[in-house]
């Protein structure tokens, strides 16, 4: 994405600054490009039409997230954030090292495993006192269900069937939930990709947009997933205990995990 034809706000912080277009987004709508300077460090433009995929990350509260969590953990530092009409823009900076499912970072699983369970026990342990940002299931319920008002659900429904369809799910999902919350701060997309990792340790983390206070098992399932799907099931055993749980609730997981998938 060229610098001209982003809006001048944006355009101002990258004065100087060339990118090859290549779009580096994941899973995510979301566009990512990186941004390279001749003596400066690279910056990201992350860019996404809320219009489009509203059940995807906010980058604004992402931009809350990564300035709230400056100073506590290694995060990308907001250089700009700008919306215009429905899209939203954040430019940030680069971190070292490469993503958790890189072929360097891959090369020592064990290695890998306990720096992902370390980051996750920094992030579960930051003081919740000041935090902008929540998660609790009561939000995130009124969050959904104003998705499903909107349609931006709609591919769920089966034929022939209705939105009341995906109310009754989300109805059943809220019953299979524990009623006392485990709070703490949370990263609310906690895999492997987010995770960076130079010299064998990590480095930073990365996509900060579902971040804020929620149960912990919210990241258990985003963990426990990324480690089945990049590594092996053999792997899930060793992080719980490098992360210092002994008892894994498995019924609470299969819970979380239906919350999870219900806008996956």
């Amino acid at each position: 994405m060229k610098v001209k034809n982003l809006p001048q706000p944006v355009q101002s912080h990258l004065v100087g600054y060339a990118s090859d277009g290549a779009n580096l987004k994941t899973e995510s709508r979301a566009d990512v490009f990186r941004y390279t300077h001749p003596t400066k460090k690279s910056l990201f433009l992350k860019v996404r039409n809320a219009k489009i995929a509203p059940q995807e990350p906010d980058l604004r509260a992402e931009k809350t997230a990564m300035s709230w969590l400056a100073g506590k953990l290694t995060v990308p530092s907001v250089i700009c954030f700008h919306e215009e009409c429905e899209t939203q823009y954040v430019v940030m900076t680069q971190i070292a090292g490469v993503s958790g499912i890189h072929e360097e970072a891959m090369d020592d699983i064990p290695t890998l495993i306990r720096e992902l369970a370390f980051g996750l026990r920094q992030i579960h342990s930051i003081s919740m006192d000041t935090c902008p940002l929540n998660w609790r299931m009561a939000r995130y319920f009124s969050w959904v269900e104003g998705l499903i008002e909107m349609g931006a659900l709609d591919n769920q429904i089966p034929d022939g069937r209705s939105r009341t369809f995906l109310r009754e799910e989300l109805s059943g999902i809220k019953a299979g939930l524990p009623e006392e919350e485990d709070l703490v701060f949370t990263h609310g997309d906690y895999c492997l990709p987010n995770i960076l990792i130079q010299d064998g340790r990590l480095s930073g983390i990365i996509d900060w947009g579902y971040a804020g206070i929620g149960d912990r098992y919210r990241d258990f399932v985003s963990a426990y997933y990324t480690i089945r799907r990049n590594l092996g099931s053999e792997w899930v055993s060793m992080f719980f205990e490098a992360y210092g749980l002994q008892d894994l609730n498995w019924n609470k997981l299969t819970a979380h995990q239906k919350v999870h998938d219900f806008i996956d």
